[in-house]
């Protein structure tokens, strides 16, 4: 934002460049939320399935995944 800042004292002639920069900053900000409302979802999910299985709605079953081969 600091370039942004001296743009800013630049003028008028800057204004497209400093939308610019908006633009890409507000689709960056985007793609932070909708990851941080992926991962809430996926905790609500996994809050809601423990209550399950602790209340005897749901078994609890646990897939144990190998680790990846090391070459």
């Amino acid at each position: 934002m600091k370039t942004y800042l001296e743009m800013c004292l630049e003028g008028k002639s800057t204004i497209p460049q400093r939308k610019e920069m908006l633009t890409k900053k507000q689709e960056a900000l985007n793609a932070s939320i909708k990851e941080l409302e992926d991962s809430i979802d996926y905790i609500r999910w996994k809050q809601n399935f423990y209550d399950e299985v602790l209340s005897g709605k749901r078994p609890y079953i646990s897939i144990k995944k190998s680790p990846p081969a090391v070459k």
